[in-house]
């Protein structure tokens, strides 16, 4: 499926689940700045979302990931700034380790015809800006749990997730090649399990978790997934070389491991210290 009908269709399927239950259910006696809040986490999210899925089409997984999940470190950090929180020097460390992490990751080593010298690729910096828009979503997030349930802030999310999506890629060949697809009975159940129904249940557990702890914490256990993509890339180069288009080196899959490493390492010291 075409980028543009893919981020459509993550966007639509928020934004179907999204007016089910505000039509069912609708939160009375909120403010309206509140409403705004809610609305504003899905698009910052979305912009998180967009980012993401263009270097996915444009880089292997496993560097994509870990730079993402620099967002934790951005929490621990907007929470210090925002709410005067003080960081330990265990926090401090575990703020250069996810930012060494992620510079690695924006690291790619050269081709044999290349010499295998190191290149920056500067686009990695949008990743960073993704990661950061999304620790703001959680902060947002945080500040409004008091006044929305679980399932209502979800869903508002859902709302501006499907509003900046159908804004940038609302285009009548996407949608026509949304439908095409989602007509088909062995691939569309697929799609709407992994990018809708799904999606729509892990928020639901974030912001309920989000809802019970310290959101920097939370926001932290979620970034354990980049040694999570690393292990299985790996496997599934060994095992079914042909559904992975990951080329792994001997150099390539030492710096994709450091990467990894040291952002879980981060993520480990915030949820200890």
């Amino acid at each position: 499926m075409p980028l543009p009908s893919f981020n459509l269709w993550v966007g639509g399927s928020q934004g179907i689940f999204a007016t089910i239950v505000l039509l069912n259910n609708f939160p009375s006696g909120v403010d309206f700045v509140v409403l705004v809040q809610a609305w504003s986490i899905g698009v910052l999210q979305a912009f998180t979302l967009i980012f993401m899925f263009w270097m996915l089409k444009r880089e292997d997984p496993s560097r994509v990931i870990p730079a993402m999940q620099t967002s934790p470190i951005y929490v621990a950090l907007l929470a210090w700034i925002i709410f005067g929180e003080s960081l330990s020097a265990w926090h401090w460390l575990a703020v250069m380790l996810a930012v060494g992490g992620s510079i690695l990751a924006s690291v790619t080593v050269g081709s044999a015809g290349s010499s295998g010298r190191l290149v920056f690729q500067p686009l990695f910096l949008l990743l960073a800006l993704g990661a950061l828009l999304m620790a703001s979503s959680q902060l947002i997030t945080k500040a409004i749990i008091d006044d929305l349930s679980t399932l209502h802030i979800v869903s508002i999310r859902g709302l501006g997730l499907f509003t900046v999506m159908a804004i940038v890629f609302g285009r009548p060949d996407a949608l026509r090649t949304l439908g095409k697809f989602l007509k088909q009975p062995k691939k569309a159940p697929w799609i709407i399990v992994a990018e809708g129904v799904m999606p729509f249940a892990g928020h639901l557990l974030i912001t309920y978790a989000i809802g019970k702890g310290p959101v920097a914490l939370v926001s932290a256990l979620g970034g354990a997934r980049p040694i999570f993509v690393f292990s299985l890339t790996a496997l599934g180069t060994w095992l079914a070389p042909k559904l992975v288009f990951e080329q792994f080196t001997r150099a390539s899959m030492l710096l994709k491991l450091l990467s990894a490493s040291m952002v879980v390492a981060a993520v480990i010291i915030i949820s200890l210290k």
